[in-house]
């Protein structure tokens, strides 16, 4: 039996299946980028396995019989992938790569194609034949642009001005501050991770929705961005360009009609693709 993982910076999704390729059930863990904590990610991983074995009614004894497939944001750094695969797990065998690069296996089926990936992180990957274009992936804050850890810290930057009086009032200063002030919010962000920001992406678009200017134009820059991405990816020959990340998806009704009409939905999950990689992996 083979299981398929998805780990990025909120959560890590695994799906089992058969010999056949039929999907048996499904599990949940929390975040499992790398970057962010290599033991989170490894227990994250575990968490999502033993899940899906306990709800297809398998002991968890079982999982030294499954071959593993894992497409980890963050696993584009050498350091990572390395300390990743001298991990002692206990699968049959563990097969890694990125999360872009399994999402781009299961979006387009092993053909050419592109993916945008707007979650808690960004990044982005190109296959044409045996030509790759990968774009951003190297993590929060220096390079997470239009992603939902870049909305929430630029949500929380507006408030913290607007509290100060330096900038707009903004409907995101009632849903982030919560009742609390200024400090504690600050308290809680200052050395946060992405995965903390990530949380106030949702209040981003809740504000929006209210017409509040602040959060339409943070949603503006984010589509914008997105916009440019998807562009070099058709520039570069990708024939079909599929949306990962609950916050690429909620931008997509914003862009353009020109650019939606590069959009395809994808024909697998990025769990699908990790499994492909892992079939793959064990034939050579």
């Amino acid at each position: 039996m083979f299981i398929g993982i998805d780990g990025g910076g909120t959560s890590c999704k695994a799906i089992l299946q058969n010999e056949n390729g039929h999907t048996i059930s499904q599990g949940i863990g929390g975040p499992a980028n790398p970057v962010n904590g290599v033991s989170q990610s490894q227990n994250s991983i575990l968490e999502a396995c033993f899940q899906a074995l306990d709800n297809a009614g398998l002991s968890r004894e079982c999982v030294g019989e499954i071959t593993v497939g894992a497409g980890l944001a963050g696993l584009h750094l050498g350091a990572m992938q390395q300390v990743m695969m001298n991990w002692a797990h206990p699968f049959k065998s563990l097969a890694l790569t990125t999360d872009l690069h399994a999402a781009v296996l299961g979006a387009h089926l092993g053909h050419d194609g592109g993916v945008l990936i707007l979650g808690t992180g960004f990044s982005a990957l190109a296959v044409c034949g045996q030509q790759r274009l990968a774009i951003g992936g190297m993590g929060f804050p220096i390079n997470a642009n239009g992603s939902g850890s870049w909305l929430g810290l630029e949500a929380v930057k507006a408030v913290l001005l607007a509290e100060d009086q330096l900038a707009p009032q903004t409907i995101l200063q009632y849903l982030l501050l919560a009742g609390e002030n200024k400090t504690v919010l600050a308290q809680h962000t200052v050395n946060a991770n992405a995965t903390t920001f990530g949380q106030y992406a949702p209040a981003v678009f809740e504000a929006a929705s209210q017409n509040d200017e602040v959060a339409q134009n943070l949603l503006r820059q984010a589509t914008q961005f997105a916009e440019s991405v998807i562009e070099k990816l058709t520039d570069f020959g990708a024939p079909r360009v599929t949306l990962i990340g609950s916050v690429a998806n909620a931008l997509l009704p914003l862009m353009s009609a020109e650019t939606q009409s590069t959009i395809h939905a994808a024909k697998a999950s990025p769990q699908e693709g990790a499994i492909m990689f892992a079939r793959q992996a064990a034939q050579q």
